[in-house]
């Protein structure tokens, strides 16, 4: 039987890791893995060279390879990055919409077109959060709440914003499994995506910027007393 590759054996274990099948702290037991993932030593560890450059993994010497759990300072450090990354996603996405203004009148519509498939995609992560508040199902909560911010980056339209979001929302992951208020660390904020929403909805994207970064502070305050 052929192997997976190692692509595959990538998005098997990192998904494990960010559902918490796999803590933070813990070590991965190479020949474990290898034997329920039916892939070569060479192949896992390949697996294991990427997920150490996404920082979901670390490898101590002589010791192994472990889940990463961050610090205070480190999650800090993300915080500060997606302040700058996130709001700046909205900020640009004003100056795209601006220089839309400019086009010929036969490009205007195309881009209209993107643009409010873009903002559906907003909209729509905002109302899975709210189904799974409802619902008391905050892994899904967590899971729309990602989407979200992926989707506010993409109406940058820049895909190296997108990129950057996506592995610091990776990142956010390992520790929210660690927070002590994790089964509702998402849901007292899926409002606040509401309200960056309708901002959005409304073109009003240098508040929802503000308010977006707003959101940020507020965030890590609460999630590292926490910790």
């Amino acid at each position: 039987m052929a192997q997976p590759a190692v692509g595959s054996v990538v998005e098997t274990l990192r998904q494990r890791i960010l559902d918490g099948a796999m803590a933070p702290g813990d070590r991965l037991d190479e020949v474990r893995l290898g034997g329920e993932l039916e892939v070569s030593r060479n192949t896992l560890r390949e697996a294991f060279r990427v997920l150490e450059h996404e920082h979901v993994i670390e490898h101590r010497p002589h010791r192994g390879v472990f889940v990463r759990r961050l610090t205070a300072r480190e999650a800090r450090e993300v915080y500060a990055m997606r302040r700058l990354v996130e709001p700046g996603a909205l900020r640009e996405a004003a100056v795209r919409r601006l220089a839309a203004q400019q086009l010929p009148t036969a490009e205007q519509g195309p881009f209209e077109r993107a643009w409010e498939r873009a903002v559906s995609e907003v909209v729509r992560a905002v109302g899975q959060g709210q189904s799974g508040v409802r619902a008391g199902d905050f892994g899904a909560v967590g899971t729309a709440n990602g989407r979200f911010h992926l989707a506010v980056a993409a109406l940058s339209g820049n895909d190296v914003i997108v990129r950057t979001v996506r592995q610091l929302l990776t990142e956010m992951r390992l520790l929210f499994l660690v927070a002590d208020s994790a089964r509702d660390v998402h849901a007292r904020y899926v409002e606040d995506n509401r309200r960056i929403a309708d901002l959005i909805v409304a073109g009003e994207l240098v508040r929802a910027s503000v308010a977006m970064e707003d959101y940020l502070f507020r965030a890590e305050r609460h999630l590292l007393s926490d910790c």
